[in-house]
């Protein structure tokens, strides 16, 4: 990544700030999912009504959100809503992403088209003037696609990250590796593959210009072998990275997430950018009660996998000696901030 000094970042570190703990741990709730989300509630999606899911959201969000350091929400049904509302506590950082999925179910093995398209009319620069900490991009990616593809995808990422540096915005890459058809987990070759695209992806799309990575645990922790070589994975992913990343979730159980999430916390995983994990069991047509008791849930549920970071996690609080800052931002740093 290009050097730049300290004075030239501060924004960033400041919303950087916003979505961590005192220990620099980010615990973030995602519920910024599309169709997946609707699908709780009806198979036939065109059946679920803009209200309830708005309703169904704001609820989740309300009672995750005072155990998270900030949550990631989507334009349509959230982030206004729970802004306008007050269920987004003043003190709870602001994530959206800037990636437009389609849902495919028929054509594509992880129900969405695996083209990089941005959100119409959705840009870093209305996150910025909404009071967002961070902009968070999905990519379907292999560390084995053709050049001109992998070029494509480099060239958008940093296009992306150019933009919010120059708004201050911290950037989330979320790379999401996806098979070929014929391609199963379950044959080790393509286990293995799917390891080294994960550890691959997070190192490039990090050289591309992102501030933090969201990655997919590289192994399968369901099988012996993956458990044997989920140590050294992490710690080559961690290596990979050379700097900030979290976990998400990608539709595992919540106990197959705490598994994951002990693992990589050893190995200087930052923390968590989770949904369905967390709340997956909650959300459909159901009782108030019983959808209260499920909101509640998946806030003790965020309290544990805080408490796994605290126990086994390395804190990467960012208090830097004062000579070191007196010769870092000096008299005049000002002058230049946000300058290009």
């Amino acid at each position: 990544m290009e050097h730049r000094s300290i004075g030239h970042d501060l924004g960033k570190l400041r919303r950087l700030a916003r979505i961590s703990d005192q220990d620099g741990f980010i615990k973030v709730a995602a519920i910024d999912h599309p169709d997946t989300y609707l699908m709780l509630f009806d198979d036939d999606v065109s059946s679920v009504s803009f209200e309830e899911v708005v309703e169904s959201k704001l609820e989740l969000i309300e009672a995750m959100a005072p155990h998270a350091t900030a949550m990631l929400l989507d334009p349509v049904w959230s982030i206004g809503q729970a802004v306008a509302g007050g269920a987004l506590p003043r003190d709870v950082g602001l994530i959206s992403g800037l990636e437009d999925l389609y849902y495919t179910p028929e054509t594509s093995p992880v129900g969405f088209d695996t083209e990089l398209r941005l959100k119409p009319s959705w840009s870093p620069a209305k996150l910025a003037a909404l009071g967002s900490d961070a902009a968070k991009l999905v990519v379907f990616t292999r560390h084995d696609d053709p050049p001109e593809r992998a070029d494509h995808l480099h060239a958008i990422v940093h296009e992306v990250a150019r933009e919010c540096t120059a708004l201050q915005l911290p950037l989330v890459v979320e790379p999401l590796w996806f098979p070929r058809p014929g391609e199963s987990l379950d044959d080790p070759q393509v286990a293995a593959l799917r390891t080294e695209s994960v550890i691959a992806s997070a190192r490039t799309f990090r050289e591309a210009g992102a501030d933090v990575m969201k990655v997919e645990f590289p192994v399968s922790l369901r099988s012996e072998q993956g458990r044997a070589r989920a140590d050294a994975a992490c710690a080559r992913l961690d290596e990979a990275v050379d700097g900030p990343w979290v976990l998400l979730s990608a539709g595992v159980t919540f106990e197959g997430f705490v598994d994951q999430l002990s693992v990589a916390a050893r190995h200087g995983c930052l923390g968590f950018m989770a949904g369905r994990a967390i709340w997956g069991d909650s959300v459909g047509r159901h009782p108030a009660a019983e959808r209260a008791v499920g909101a509640q849930r998946a806030a003790e549920r965020l309290e544990r996998l805080g408490r796994i970071l605290a126990e086994q996690g390395s804190p990467r609080r960012a208090v830097r000696p004062s000579p070191r800052l007196a010769a870092g931002i000096g008299p005049q740093w000002y002058a230049g901030f946000g300058e290009h």
